[in-house]
């Protein structure tokens, strides 16, 4: 037998050397996470969600601009998604909080199927009209509205604490990895096809494997019984969040990014059509690279572990998202000889990569400050504050429709960075958080 050098194991060996462990151990750790077999199942159906929502998001916004042309009806889509979430948000909480998680989950996943399935119908069969697509996002965020709160609260209860913002930060890695490949792949359908109801037919099968993965999970929570009534309930967690400081801060910060900066998103046919002179490939591309920076920006989240400093992480990509969106509207004044859709990836890249980091910085300090019994509905209010900011979609859209796109999408970047400055100023103590 061959004498062994330090450092060097023998043939049958894992590891050659300490610097090949270090790297291994390097590679593994942005996957801690998905070493608990119920997290990776529901990080299986957040993959395969994620897919069908952006695919939807796709479909429905090419088919509301083709029946209407008009940027305002976008924006009012957007509000009458984010009016219903807000609306019956926090009961979701209420539910989240008082009925097993598994099977609330497999309930609304079997009604966001049956939404898609339907538009998927109308759609194809040439009968769609634009109340549909109005009654479809008022039943998709009914769904919304419960099925986000629920998912995120559930991540404590599937892996050690010292893995929740790693395992938040592969939430958003599942979500945003699928927003390369979705929107580009329907937007290539309806470009192929001549009809968004394929993309709704694709999302409808998608769905299948979501509620299988949930179907799948293994865990008993132990819901305790509930001692109050649901307007109890729903009251103590209002009062919770009005007595605790650090909670309203993280509220009120994530209007920023995630409320009045996520309406980017909304207005990006239009700015893709308007703007950079491009078609329905072009749209989907642009979302895809959107898609691409925040996988990127959630791997590399994941990837600082359990050293992850949310304040700072928050704060930074906090002002770099807005200065993101305050780039897509300079493109605007350029002339049209530049490489307009180059500077725009980049742009979305910056925007979605920082939006992901942001928003798992933010998801994590809110979990630490909220004990286990408040999860649900802090997370429901935090979603009910989220879908606030699509109030000013439709004053987005009439903005974009009587001056440029682009001076609408700067106008987003400068609410978004507003309200981080403005926080930071109230609060500086964020950054050590």
């Amino acid at each position: 037998m061959p004498p062994k050098v330090k450092g060097i194991q023998s043939p049958g060996g894992a590891e050659k050397s300490p610097r090949l462990r270090g790297f291994r151990a390097r590679l593994r750790t942005p996957f801690q996470a998905l070493a608990h077999r119920e997290f990776r199942l529901l990080w299986i159906g957040q993959l395969c969600q994620s897919s069908a929502g952006f695919g939807e998001r796709v479909a429905r916004s090419w088919l509301a601009l083709e029946l209407t042309g008009s940027a305002f009806q976008l924006g009012t889509l957007e509000l009458t998604r984010g009016m219903a979430s807000l609306i019956v948000g926090m009961w979701g909480g209420v539910l989240a909080d008082r009925i097993d998680k598994r099977r609330l989950l497999t309930l609304i996943q079997a009604w966001t199927f049956a939404c898609y399935g339907a538009m998927a119908a109308l759609a194809l069969s040439r009968n769609l009209a634009l109340w549909h697509l109005y009654a479809s996002a008022v039943a998709l965020s009914l769904a919304d509205a419960v099925n986000q709160p629920v998912r995120t609260a559930f991540v404590p209860s599937l892996v050690p604490e010292n893995l929740i913002i790693n395992a938040l930060s592969l939430n958003s890695v599942a979500t945003n990895a699928t927003r390369m490949g979705s929107p580009i792949t329907v937007a290539a359908l309806i470009q192929w096809t001549g009809s968004g109801g394929w993309g709704y037919a694709a999302c409808a099968a998608l769905y299948v494997a979501v509620i299988a993965s949930t179907r799948m999970m293994n865990v008993c929570e132990g819901v305790a019984r509930a001692k109050s009534s649901a307007v109890a309930s729903f009251l103590q967690g209002w009062s919770f969040v009005a007595q605790n400081r650090r909670v309203i801060t993280q509220l009120v910060i994530g209007t920023g990014p995630l409320t009045i900066g996520f309406t980017y998103q909304a207005m990006l046919v239009a700015y893709v059509k308007e703007t950079l002179g491009q078609g329905a490939a072009a749209y989907g591309a642009l979302y895809s690279f959107a898609g691409l920076g925040a996988l990127l920006g959630g791997l590399a989240v994941a990837s600082l572990g359990t050293a992850a400093r949310g304040g700072r992480m928050l704060v930074a990509a906090g002002l770099l998202n807005g200065g993101a969106l305050l780039g897509l509207g300079a493109i605007g004044v350029l002339p049209r000889a530049l490489p307009l859709v180059a500077a725009a990836a980049a742009c979305l890249m910056l925007a979605g990569g920082s939006q992901t980091s942001f928003r798992a910085a933010n998801n994590g300090l809110l979990l630490a400050a909220t004990p286990k019994e408040l999860r649900g509905r802090v997370m429901s209010l935090d979603g009910g504050f989220r879908s606030a900011g699509t109030i000013i979609a439709p004053l987005v859209g009439a903005l974009a429709d009587s001056t440029s796109t682009a001076a609408a999408m700067a106008t987003i970047g400068l609410g978004s960075l507003a309200m981080v400055v403005g926080v930071l100023a109230w609060q500086p103590s964020i950054r050590r958080l």
